[in-house]
Parts: C-alpha cells; sequence; structure tokens
C-alpha cells in the first residue's frame, strides 16, 4: 500500500496519470487545485479567519478527489480502510483529529504525509507537475527536509519538511503529467527524494 497525493496541477492530465495509478495498491490524496484556489480568492475577499480558510480548502480537496475518483474509476472514501486502489477525501477525518495548523503554509502535501504517518507508511509520494525539487536550474536526486526547508519556496507546501522530520519519513516528489512518468514516479526511478 502507497499513499500517493494527487497534485491539483495534474487536472488535465487525469486520464493518463490515473491509468497507472488505479492497477496499483494505492491511497490517492487529492490536492486542491482551482477549487482551492476559489478558497483563497474568498479567503482574501471576505478576510476569513484561517481556520475556516483552512477547512473550506480541505473540503475544496474533496471536490477534486470526486474528479479524480469519476476519472480513475476508482472509489472515494471518507475512511482509511478499504480495498484499493482508492480515493481518500479528508475533510471528516481531519475535522474529527484537527491535528496540523490552520495556515495556508499547509496544504494537500503535508495532509498526505499526516495520512500516510496514520498508516504507519515510510515513504510519500507526491505527483505534481515539475520533474522535482529545482536547484540552480536541475532537479536534485536527493534532499533532506532540513535543506530543503532552508530553500524557501519549493514545489511543497512549506510545512512539509517539518513533518517528514518529526515522523521520519521520505518523500518522493515526481512529474505525474503522463502515464510514463507516473510509473517512473512509482518505481522510484524519477523526481527527488526528500530524506527525513
Amino acid at each position: 500500500m502507497r499513499v500517493v497525493k494527487l497534485g491539483g496541477s495534474l487536472m488535465e492530465h487525469l486520464e493518463e496519470t490515473c491509468s497507472v495509478l488505479r492497477r496499483h495498491r494505492v491511497l490517492l490524496v487529492p490536492g486542491g487545485g482551482v477549487f482551492a484556489d476559489a478558497v483563497r480568492s474568498a479567503y482574501r475577499r471576505h478576510r476569513l479567519p484561517e481556520r475556516s480558510a483552512h477547512f473550506m480548502a480541505i473540503a475544496a480537496m474533496e471536490a477534486y478527489g470526486e474528479l479524480i475518483s469519476a476519472v480513475a474509476g476508482v472509489p472515494a472514501r471518507s475512511s482509511l480502510r478499504g480495498s484499493l486502489p482508492a480515493v481518500l477525501l479528508p475533510y471528516t477525518l481531519l475535522r474529527a483529529l484537527d491535528p496540523l495548523p490552520h495556515s495556508w503554509q499547509v496544504t494537500g502535501d503535508s495532509i498526505a504525509c499526516y495520512i500516510a504517518h496514520l498508516l504507519n507508511l515510510r515513504e510519500l509520494l507526491i505527483l505534481t507537475d515539475v520533474p522535482g525539487v529545482i536547484l540552480d536550474g536541475r532537479v536534485v536526486s536527493s534532499i533532506s527536509a532540513s535543506e530543503l526547508s532552508e530553500l524557501g519556496e519549493t514545489c511543497v507546501d512549506p510545512y512539509l519538511p517539518e513533518l517528514l522530520q518529526r515522523f521520519g519519513m521520505s518523500c518522493r516528489v515526481a512529474d505525474g503529467r503522463s502515464a510514463e512518468s507516473t510509473a517512473r514516479a512509482l518505481a522510484g526511478r524519477a523526481g527527488t527524494l526528500i530524506t527525513p
């Protein structure tokens, strides 16, 4: 079993990406994509409290999750348990546990890391629209969480390095825009490995 966070930036590539993922024992954690962008807009326009925006963004993840479920042809569910592959709709679970900071520093990346931790997994895969962590114009094959946190803005959310260190978990960030790149990422042959 693996937890795979499927970035909102992959919305235009879901058919190809899911053609590979649906053949594996994966629990897919959706990003927020355009649905979370709508929450960001409402947050700014109405000056919402961070807590409200946090849970609205998690609800936005569920909208993207339903889309992934329909495209992939795999079930969507709110429980960590059940057959795989599946798409996790995280709102109910996270609303009950309330484990993470209520901030835009926390996105689906950190939420997927927390889900992997709840399942006692040692590695997380984040599929996105970039080939990995880029340093000096090239993709690095590996980087430590502490080094990553010093880089400032990267392709993952700012809170993820802290969670990876706390949980002693690794995370691979890779390109999920095609069936081939997704297969390579699942096999550990692409992207950047972030070590704890």
